[in-house]
């Protein structure tokens, strides 16, 4: 089929569907989408609350639990012991499939009455307050990773061992404050650095040790600000200028980045890939429109995905193969529209294998529709059927789905292969991680018929007088008992032991923001997942990047990139 350029029935830009979306469409059998992709991630964004958290009574035991979902939603919150038991069952809410109703409302009564569990996690050992992640032990408030030990604040850390304060990290040791980087130990407050170690305020370092305040170094020791030290130059200078206090920490960052700006930038920080398109791409083939990700291939509009291979539209997912629309899930297979769908074993073997429109559901089988169904197969709205009576069922479903959509407020029609309507989200836009891609105000979320979260806890602090010591030497261990104000926001926050400890073990002041405003310190150094027409400063060729025009950092195309860093 030829390429096709259609109308997004919300933002009403036009938008192509070429002859391979075309061909990928009819191999899972869906229909085209109705949403551009632009909106289509905008929407599977608005199911996902990463980190605003709230204090609640679990509905079946009563114990107070920290939940992702506040105490004035409607739907019942179970803490993780429970909703993880034998005391409740999934099919007490089954339902038979009513056809005078639209599926997209029915499945909705559904999600809204079965109980949801406070934090996402699975097989964690002394790590009750992390947020969907996998095998981890010993962490606490880290999100979207798995087998993590001794870790707490990251996001998207995979396989890291006493790391604070990380985004997109992986197989790495004793690293804080750092975005987008690998292998790497006691690497802290650094950007795109792979397979490195003692080092600490760099950029785009490879292969190194023993360098700080760097940019584009490739195997190389003592290095300050891309000069040459010996040993003995190196370890003076470090004493002379140290970075164990604030203000010594401030002192650094700030020389750093005019280091980092004049240092070449490639084009698009794209590694071993073939034929791919976007930006932060790593080991990917056959990869368009995808961003943060790793491990691709056969793919198009990903973001923060990897392991994945013949799947389109897929946001903080992983492990899985012809998948479309899913989001907060792992491990699936021939399935679309997953929503915290989990295989128990991530990475080594996909058990959830086509099921449809389902959330919170895990390692099941042949399932359309459900809500906190575990290990089960042939379950339609969480009422179970035989083989035959199912494979009878499924097509008069997504035939009746196809002539009675759902319509929403704002007249967006929802028919069989769209994600589920924005309206459906429990959480308000701004609880959201899509604010983190798509910013708007409240009336702007309103009027594009989004929720918007007005709770405020009656939680109050009593914040102690107690002011941090500008170096972490001169820190007692009474800070574990202070309630401390973060600078920027003014919220509460606490330092946990093992953050003490390890400030202590690296040298490195403690923080003085909350966590949240830290993890938007690393969003802000993160590009947009958008393409803009440059051209290259040293060659002048037109070129695409995720460097708009007017950010100060020095662009270079991949070959003259190539050329001078490599």
């Amino acid at each position: 089929m030829n390429s096709e350029t259609k109308v997004c029935q919300n933002c009403k830009t036009s938008f192509t569907i070429g002859s391979e979306d075309f061909a990928f469409y009819e191999k899972i059998k869906v229909p085209p989408p109705t949403f551009c992709p632009e909106c289509r991630f905008q929407r599977r964004l608005l199911f996902r609350n990463e980190r605003n958290f709230y204090k609640r009574d679990c509905d079946l035991c009563g114990k107070s639990v920290v939940s992702r979902v506040s105490p004035e939603k409607k739907y019942p919150m179970y803490c993780k012991d429970c909703w993880w038991s034998d005391q409740w069952s999934p099919y007490t809410y089954g339902k038979e499939y009513d056809f005078s109703r639209s599926f997209f409302e029915q499945w909705n009564e559904l999600f809204i009455s079965v109980p949801h569990i406070s934090i996402f996690n699975s097989n964690c050992i002394n790590s009750d307050w992390v947020n969907q992640e996998t095998d981890d032990k010993n962490c606490y408030l880290n999100v979207g990773g798995f087998g993590n030990e001794d870790s707490a604040y990251n996001t998207y850390q995979i396989a890291g061992k006493n790391c604070f304060d990380n985004y997109w990290l992986l197989n790495s040791d004793v690293c804080s404050n750092n975005v987008h980087c690998e292998r790497c130990f006691s690497v802290h407050f650094s950007l795109e650095c792979h397979d490195s170690m003692n080092t600490l305020f760099s950029y785009d370092c490879r292969n190194c040790n023993n360098v700080i305040g760097c940019a584009g170094l490739r195997n190389k020791q003592y290095c300050i600000f891309n000069e040459q030290y010996t040993k003995d130059e190196y370890e003076a200078y470090l004493m002379e200028h140290p970075y164990s206090s604030y203000t010594g920490l401030l002192w650094w960052k700030e020389k750093s980045q005019s280091v980092w700006n004049k240092s070449p930038h490639r084009e698009n920080t794209i590694f071993k890939c073939d034929n791919v398109s976007g930006n932060a791409l790593s080991e990917s083939k056959n990869a368009h429109d995808s961003w943060e990700s790793t491990k691709l291939e056969n793919c198009k509009h990903m973001y923060i995905s990897g392991w994945i291979r013949d799947s389109y539209d897929c946001s903080c997912f992983g492990a899985a193969e012809l998948t479309y629309e899913c989001s907060s899930s792992g491990g699936g297979y021939d399935s679309k529209f997953l929503l915290f769908c989990l295989s128990n074993e991530p990475l080594k073997k996909m058990t959830i294998v086509n099921v449809e429109y389902s959330a919170e559901t895990t390692s099941s089988s042949n399932c359309f529709g459900c809500v906190g169904i575990r290990g089960a197969e042939y379950v339609i709205l969480n009422k179970r059927y035989s083989k035959e009576e199912y494979m009878e069922l499924l097509p008069k479903i997504k035939a009746h789905m196809m002539e009675m959509p759902y319509i929403d407020s704002k007249g967006r029609e929802y028919r069989y292969g769209e994600f589920y309507p924005a309206e459906f989200s429990p959480f308000g836009y701004n609880e959201t991680t899509a604010p983190d891609i798509f910013p708007l105000t409240k009336e702007q979320a309103i009027q594009s018929g989004y929720g918007w979260s007005e709770y405020v806890s009656d939680i109050q602090h009593q914040f102690s007088d107690y002011v941090l010591p500008d170096a972490i030497a001169d820190v007692g261990d009474d800070v574990l008992e202070k309630i401390l104000k973060c600078e920027e926001t003014g919220k509460a926050f606490r330092i946990i032991p093992g953050e003490l400890a390890f400030y202590r073990k690296v040298r490195l002041p403690l923080p003085r923001r909350a966590p949240l405003a830290r993890h938007k310190d690393k969003l802000h150094m993160l590009l947009p997942t958008k393409l803009y027409d440059r051209t290259c400063d040293f060659c002048k060729k037109n070129i695409r990047t995720a460097y708009a025009l007017e950010r100060p950092e020095v662009v270079y195309c991949e070959s003259c990139y190539q050329k001078e860093v490599i």
